[in-house]
């Protein structure tokens, strides 16, 4: 099931939404990218938390 998730963009700080595939009880991390609408960049999201990867990964 897609739910509709809200982050923020990295390079815009503009709030941003989508539907993406939510994985439960995946053990590590799975990114999916997408093309933010924001600055049209891709952004990996954190399919478990809905979080944008951060510069630490």
């Amino acid at each position: 099931m897609a739910d509709l998730i809200v982050f923020r963009c990295p390079q815009t700080g503009m709030n941003v939404q989508t539907h993406l595939e939510k994985q439960q009880g995946h053990e590590g991390r799975s990114f999916e990218s997408f093309a933010c609408p924001a600055c049209t960049r891709l952004h990996f999201i954190d399919l478990a938390t809905g979080q944008p990867m951060s510069k630490d990964r």
